[in-house]
């Protein structure tokens, strides 16, 4: 019997979108994709379906994320759920208060 392909539940695609988005705004600044991708550790294709909220991603990935925008997990974790309630419509994702 062949693996079952799991469906997306919509709010988990809305969730890869804003992540996407946010991450895509978050490194325009100071790197492009492909600079990106390296200090992230994908391939630049690879981090195109990320920007693009086509893809999955692996905790692992979405840290090496956080860390290369120099923010917490949480700060973009929190970003996207404020994104996604209307709380937050600016998708540049916004450095931690470190004062």
């Amino acid at each position: 019997m062949p693996p079952r392909k799991r469906q997306a539940r919509p709010e988990h695609l809305a969730f890869q979108v804003a992540l996407g988005e946010l991450i895509r705004a978050g490194r325009k600044p100071s790197y492009n994709q492909d600079d990106f991708a390296d200090r992230v550790g994908v391939y630049r294709s690879h981090m195109g379906l990320i920007e693009q909220g086509k893809l999955d991603l692996r905790l692992s990935t979405l840290l090496a994320v956080a860390e290369a925008l120099d923010l917490p997990l949480s700060t973009l974790i929190g970003q996207v759920e404020a994104r996604l309630a209307g709380d937050d419509p600016s998708p540049t994702p916004l450095p931690p208060d470190r004062g």
